[in-house]
């Protein structure tokens, strides 16, 4: 259904039908649209799935806080070290590892290279700024932004290489395409 939808807003956004849309596959198997008219990410976890299109580079994460995940475990592993000792000193921190892990999921989705780039070799937040820096604090040339959803235990995360966020769709679970407002920086 998410990639039914996909097509749809592929083909209103473009004003094109959905039939002259050709796929491809980038090295690590990000689809791309032939011609290069625009970039796009769709993203899902377990019933809430949301797309992302814009001209630029970008890349989308939505992830249900309510699954179930060793999220202490996996932030000492993956995350870089002032991300994982902050997330041992957070208040609630499953919804920290989730406010991480979209970020760097997102920042890696928009370039392309999946879990193939280092999740440690980056930073989320920095001096309690969300954003996305290397490992000196110094800002990347990326934008990262929140898609607001509506359900509460949903956390999301939108990378892109224009300041301006891109238009962002929640995919109801009626199949209907719902804009999704993006707070930037948070």
């Amino acid at each position: 259904m998410a990639c039914a939808a996909l097509r749809q807003l592929l083909s209103l956004h473009l004003r094109r039908p959905a039939s002259e849309l050709r796929w491809e596959k980038a090295a690590h198997g990000k689809p791309y649209l032939a011609d290069g008219s625009c970039h796009f990410n769709l993203t899902h976890s377990e019933n809430v799935a949301a797309l992302a299109v814009s001209s630029q580079e970008l890349g989308l994460d939505v992830e249900d806080r309510t699954r179930r995940v060793e999220y202490l475990a996996l932030g000492k592993r993956f995350f870089a070290a002032p991300e994982a000792a902050e997330l041992e000193r957070s208040a609630d921190p499953r919804h920290f590892f989730f406010e991480v892990w979209t970020a760097k999921e997102a920042y890696i989705k928009a370039l392309g290279d999946g879990l193939t780039h280092p999740l440690d070799q980056f930073l989320t937040r920095y001096q309690g700024r969300w954003g996305l820096f290397d490992l000196r604090g110094q800002v990347l040339p990326w934008h990262l932004s929140r898609p607001l959803c509506p359900f509460p235990e949903t956390s999301a995360a939108l990378a892109s290489r224009e300041p301006g966020p891109p238009e962002c769709f929640l995919l109801t679970a009626a199949g209907e395409l719902a804009a999704l407002p993006v707070a930037s920086g948070r």
